[in-house]
This record gives structure tokens, C-alpha cells and sequence, in this order.
């Protein structure tokens, strides 16, 4: 017994020693020009990472208790931070999207929670099961959820006196639907530059009787963006208080498994985090459109519903773009130019390639004939190893390509990478 007290006082000794030495820490920060905030820092808690040095999010919005279907999520999103690299990366699963629960019964993305919920009889373990959901979709473990309702979007926005919108193009919505649920309250916003209340935000965010469903996750994932914005403009994101202030009037309407010392983390990377280093794809089903990977079904075989699946009916094309957006997060970022010039003898098949690769998320800025007429294998040509080889590989992984430093003629075409298309071209794998 005294072999183990004596064990127990030299934990605890250790443990002493530790916190001191993190109290040190922020008084050295404040005795070399911080300021108290930077004291209360030391207190916020670490993230959860993946082995690939990223924390991962799944963030689901709801109408609430007070709205039709108030279970069901208008807002499937997935995003992922990562430490290295500094990137947020986003990806939107649209609300039709068919996908299994837990018990491996099928459904719309969007009626997951609600069923879950019901089936399991508890909230968290239904955002536990949705997460595991969205792992298989994107082959992307997730640390954290959060869930919020109308009212808590709205109160958020409120708070922080607005959020500014670069609205792209002009909303005219005359379906949009009133709080009682029975009547039309028409929405309408032009485009340019908008400062948005509450109200106004949740009705750009969840219009689509005008526009699609892919239009308003893009709009979703914007307002996400100037919320961060917002915040750090209001200096919320760099003292504990605010955003302890903050997060009272929020707490309410958000059920998540964060707690507030990782969210005190979360206000220090975002307030540390350049705008420049975020990405964000929309799944849709456009095939000529970055993301345009699912298609829809016949309803006969749903049940007369609306749905839409990946094509291939399994997740490896989502994966091969989960693999650039999360995993290779600076090449979504950098967005690099590719040249696609066709070099195979058969006509158009550069347009099919630079499509297929645009689909994936690669930035293919132009097609052409190869100058050269023909070359028998398929080559990715690069000007810059620093800033331009871990694109080449994600090409090489896609086209079979081999890698090589491009010849001064291509280089004077102006683009970062060209993909030339040889006669061994099978197409995008």
C-alpha cells in the first residue's frame, strides 16, 4: 500500500508539474505582448485527428420541432480540416441522395436522422449511426457532429449582426413556404453584394423551387464561409468570451459531440485560417459539372420516388473524389490549369477526357489536337516539380499517363500541366 501511495503522489506530482508548465506557457505568451486571451488559450482543448493529420466534420441542418418534416435534413454536409496543410475542404450529398441506415434499410439521405432516431430512440446514437453513414459515403472517418435546427441558424446570424453574400445570381421563388406550412411567402434577392439577417440567410439557403437542390448546397456551403468571416470580424473567434457569449445563445438549438474546450480549438484555427485554402464540391448529377457523378434512376424502381445514385451504383467514384478533395486537399485548393490535347488518332476524345477528369474536380482549362499529330503513349508533361507534382500524380492515378518535364513549346501555351492523349488512351480510369 505505501509502494502504491508513493505512486500515486508522483503522478500527481506530475501532473502539477504539467499544468504549471502550461500555465508558464501563457504567462510567457503575456509577458511577450499577448494578452490574457492568449492566457485562457492554453485551456482549449486538442482536436481529434485521423493518422492523415485532419479533423473531420459532419454537419446536418433541420427544420426543428416547430417545422414540417422538422427531422429531415435540408443540409448533408460533409468537411475536413487539415493540420498540415492548413485547407477546409467541403463536400455537399444532396438531399435525394439514396444511401442505407443502420439496419442496412435504404432511404434519402435526408430521412436518415429521422429514422434512426426513431429506430434507436435517441438522438446521439442517431447522429452516431448518420455518421457512420457518411464515413462509407466519403471513406472519411468523422470525429465530430453537429446538428442545428432553423432557429439556431437564424439566432447564430443574428447574433453576429448579419453575414455579407455575394449573391451570384438574382432568387425569384414564389414557392417558398410560409411558417404556417400552408401558404406561399415569396422570396426574392438580386444579385451583387448583400448583408443578410437571419431570416433572409435561412431563405437563401433553403430556396430550390427556382433553382435545384446542388444550387442550394452551394449556397449553403457560402454562408458558411461568411459566418467564419463574420466572426473573425467581430474578433469573436480570439477571445474565449465572445465566444463562450456566442455559443450561450446557441447552445439550445445545436446538438453536437464537441465540447466547448475543442470549440475554443475550432475559433483558433478559424481565426488563423486564410479563405484562399478552402475547397468545396456539390455532388450532382450534371455530367459536365465538377462533382457531376450521380445520376437519377427510374422512380418505378423506388416506389415512385425521386432519388439519386452514384454512378456505378457503388461510392468509388465518390472516393476518387473524396480521395483529391480530403486526402490531396492542396491540389482542390491550387486548382492547377491542365491542357488536354488529344494525340490518339481519335477524334474528340480529349472533350470526353477533360469532362471526365472536370467531374473529379481537376481544373482542365482546355482541349485541343496534340501540335505533334500523334504519340503512342499517353504523357503528363509538368513545368514546375514544386508546385505542380502532386497534381501529376492524381493525373497519373486517372490516365495510366507516364510523367515527364514538358518540351518549351507546350510550355509556352500557358498552362500548368498538359495531359497529351496517346494511342495506348483507354480513357478515364
Amino acid at each position: 500500500m505505501r509502494k502504491i501511495s508513493t505512486i500515486i503522489r508522483w503522478l500527481l506530482v506530475i501532473i502539477g508539474i504539467y499544468i504549471v508548465f502550461q500555465l508558464l506557457s501563457g504567462f510567457y505568451a503575456v509577458l511577450n505582448g499577448g494578452s490574457l486571451t492568449d492566457l485562457v488559450w492554453v485551456f482549449a482543448g486538442d482536436l481529434h485527428q485521423d493518422r492523415e493529420h485532419r479533423t473531420n466534420f459532419l454537419l446536418l441542418g433541420v427544420g426543428g420541432e416547430n417545422h414540417d418534416g422538422g427531422e429531415l435534413t435540408d443540409t448533408f454536409l460533409i468537411a475536413s480540416y487539415h493540420h498540415d496543410f492548413n485547407t477546409l475542404s467541403m463536400l455537399s450529398i444532396p438531399r435525394d441522395f439514396w444511401a442505407k441506415a443502420g439496419d442496412g434499410f435504404g432511404m434519402r439521405v435526408n430521412k436518415i436522422y429521422e429514422y434512426e432516431k426513431k429506430r434507436l430512440k435517441d438522438s446521439e446514437s442517431a447522429l452516431e449511426s448518420v455518421s457512420k453513414v457518411a464515413s462509407e459515403i466519403t471513406n472519411l472517418p468523422i470525429h465530430y457532429f453537429a446538428k442545428v435546427d432553423f432557429e439556431g441558424f437564424t439566432d447564430l446570424i443574428d447574433a453576429l449582426g448579419g453575414v455579407k453574400i455575394l449573391v451570384e445570381e438574382a432568387i425569384d421563388d414564389p414557392f417558398y413556404p410560409c411558417p404556417d406550412l400552408l401558404n406561399f411567402c415569396p422570396f426574392e434577392i438580386s444579385a451583387g453584394a448583400q448583408a443578410l439577417d437571419g431570416a433572409t440567410a435561412l431563405k437563401f439557403a433553403r430556396s430550390r423551387k427556382t433553382t435545384s437542390d446542388f444550387d442550394r448546397a452551394e449556397r449553403q456551403q457560402k454562408i458558411l464561409e461568411a459566418i467564419r468571416e463574420k466572426a473573425f470580424e467581430k474578433e469573436i473567434l480570439t477571445n474565449p468570451r465572445k465566444l463562450k457569449q456566442l455559443w450561450n445563445i446557441f447552445k439550445d438549438r445545436v446538438e453536437t459531440n464537441l465540447r466547448f474546450r475543442e470549440i475554443m480549438r475550432i475559433g483558433k484555427v478559424a481565426d488563423e485560417f486564410n479563405k484562399q485554402n478552402l475547397a468545396s464540391i456539390v455532388l450532382n448529377d450534371e455530367p459536365t459539372f465538377t462533382g457531376g457523378i450521380l445520376y437519377a434512376p427510374n422512380r418505378e424502381d423506388y416506389n415512385g420516388a425521386a432519388v439519386l445514385l452514384p454512378n456505378g451504383n457503388d461510392f468509388r467514384k465518390i472516393h476518387a473524389i473524396t480521395d483529391i478533395l480530403f486526402l490531396h486537399p492542396q491540389v482542390a485548393v491550387d486548382q492547377l490549369t491542365i491542357e488536354v490535347l488529344n494525340g490518339s488518332g481519335t477524334p474528340r476524345l480529349a472533350e470526353k477526357a477533360a469532362y471526365a477528369l472536370n467531374r473529379y474536380g481537376l481544373n482542365t482549362a482546355r482541349i485541343n489536337n496534340y501540335p505533334g499529330g500523334t504519340l503512342a503513349k499517353t504523357t503528363i508533361y509538368f513545368y514546375d516539380e514544386e508546385t505542380t507534382s502532386e497534381t501529376a500524380k492524381i493525373l497519373r492515378n486517372f490516365t495510366g499517363g507516364k510523367i515527364e518535364f514538358g518540351p518549351v513549346e507546350l510550355r509556352k501555351r500557358g498552362f500548368d500541366l498538359t495531359l497529351v492523349l496517346g494511342k495506348d488512351w483507354r480513357g478515364v480510369e
